[in-house]
């Protein structure tokens, strides 16, 4: 019914040529190329309306164009730990010289003035003339004296301030340990953020590379399309992967931005500085050391193992000293030279200081402790326990030191393996890639073949970015866990 209705319009409005399959792809086509070149264009306005990339640029930046080097250098210049730690460093100096100066004597002065005033006195006497008791008041009387004295002591012998002495000259050297271990904590922290600044740059480049391909596919796709040598499912295939390929240059862009700004907190300079790595290409090249002579070498030199081994060393001295407390005198010597004058008396000038009035006085000392209500006794007990502890802090940072380096080997010949296994795999899939071209051009191949192939190769790009960069970062960690850098030549740069 539905047919004859709409055939007797068509024949009151006129007779029309019959709607053919060919006609119908016509239109469906013409449609879609219509909602396709819309589609791009909305989407390139969006493009255009977008917010910019974060690039951590602001007007007061200063863009800065460093070397690994001269990262380095500025951090260990600026870097706040190794401010801090430098002046534990200096508290260490001073406490050192402040118990060096135990044996040293003291030397005092004293002047002494005083006056005292006696009020009158009243007092009754019989007068021989009229025989009668007369009272009468006296008058007031002054006195006084002034003295000078000087006096010098000095400690002989004490085995508590000689142990105090060794124990300061540990920590000082302690300190100066610490000091190198805070150096080498920045340097590795430098070179993991300049590595890893590298690393965001070169895999947004990757990224905008894998968004210049598919944009070139999306285009031919289209063309082929409007040819009618493709369906319209190419072009959204296309569209759909341009897109999301752009999603993830945003994410690569933002990581770019945070491993700059991390960069420049490691190095600190300015939060407006904008640092571009100037050295891009470093040697992956295998270890020239084995497992063993890595550990041995920490073991032997590492300088936070020898802070260890200081502490431990200002904890026997501590020790000791206490003990000695116990079981030795301490012995001191003094001398005193005192002068008085009346207010009776005449002052005939300095030479009066050594004819008259004076006195002189030597003094040695000898004190044994015999009882102190066990005060000695239980700081024997705690410097033990201190000691103790020192001494299993001692063997456990070994153990961690040797952890440390087994695992940073372990990592390093890992990530030197996945680069080879990566870079062949790179080789592996721009063959793929290349066949799949061909196969398409000819007309072999599908188009979701072609796009699966490069995404393949892109993909294997990345992971061949992450693996060489992650070499270097664990690299740089193998030097920090063993205390010293690896043979000269091992981080050198070059090509690749």
């Amino acid at each position: 019914m539905a047919t004859q209705i709409f055939a007797a319009d068509a024949r009151r409005r006129g007779a029309r040529a019959p709607i053919t399959a060919g006609r119908r792809w016509q239109a469906g086509r013409r449609w879609a190329l219509v909602l396709v070149t819309t589609a791009a264009a909305a989407a390139g306005a969006q493009d255009a309306s977008a917010p910019a990339a974060p690039s951590g640029r602001t007007t007061d930046t200063v863009v800065l164009h460093l070397t690994l080097a001269q990262c380095v250098e500025r951090a260990l210049a600026n870097n706040v730990q190794i401010v801090q730690q430098r002046y534990r460093q200096e508290s260490a100096e001073v406490a050192l010289a402040d118990a060096r100066c135990a044996f040293l004597p003291s030397i005092s002065a004293s002047y002494g003035l005083s006056r005292q005033l006696t009020g009158p006195r009243e007092g009754s006497y019989v007068d021989e003339a009229t025989g009668l008791v007369v009272s009468r008041l006296g008058k007031s009387h002054t006195s006084g004296s002034q003295s000078l004295g000087t006096s010098v002591n000095m400690t002989v012998y004490d085995r508590r301030s000689l142990a105090s002495i060794e124990a300061s000259r540990h920590a000082l050297a302690a300190a100066d340990l610490d000091v190198q271990v805070t150096e080498q904590q920045v340097v590795f922290q430098t070179r993991q953020a300049y590595f890893s600044l590298l690393q965001a740059e070169r895999l947004r480049q990757v990224q905008e590379e894998q968004i210049l391909a598919v944009e070139e596919d999306l285009r031919r796709a289209q063309t082929r399309y409007e040819l009618r040598a493709v369906p319209l499912s190419d072009v959204l295939a296309a569209r759909a992967s341009l897109e999301s390929a752009r999603a993830s240059l945003i994410d690569r862009e933002n990581q770019v931005a945070i491993a700059r700004a991390n960069l420049a907190y490691v190095t600190a300079l300015p939060p407006a500085s904008y640092i571009v790595p100037a050295d891009t290409t470093f040697a992956v090249r295998p270890l020239p050391v084995t497992l063993d002579e890595a550990i041995a070498r920490a073991l032997s030199s590492h300088p936070e193992l020898r802070a260890q081994r200081e502490t431990l060393l200002e904890a026997k001295a501590q020790l000791a000293g206490t003990r000695a407390g116990v079981r030795h005198p301490s012995v001191s010597i003094g001398s005193g030279y005192s002068w008085s004058l009346s207010d009776q008396e005449e002052f005939g000038g300095v030479e009066d200081l050594l004819l008259k009035n004076y006195g002189l006085s030597f003094r040695v000392g000898l004190s044994f402790p015999i009882f102190n209500r066990m005060s000695t006794e239980h700081a024997v007990q705690t410097q033990t326990l201190n000691y103790r502890r020192s001494l299993a802090a001692f063997e456990q940072a070994k153990r961690q030191i040797e952890l440390e380096v087994r695992q940073a080997v372990l990592n390093v010949q890992r990530y030197l393996r996945s680069v080879a296994a990566n870079e062949a795999a790179v080789r592996a899939a721009e063959e793929s890639a290349k066949l799949a071209e061909e196969r398409y051009a000819l007309g072999t191949g599908t188009f979701l073949e072609r796009l699966q192939a490069r995404s393949s190769l892109f993909a294997a790009r990345n992971n061949l970015v992450q693996a060489i960069y992650s070499y270097h970062i664990q690299l740089a960690q193998l030097e920090q866990a063993m205390g010293q850098p690896l043979e000269p030549g091992a981080a050198t740069t070059k090509d690749r």
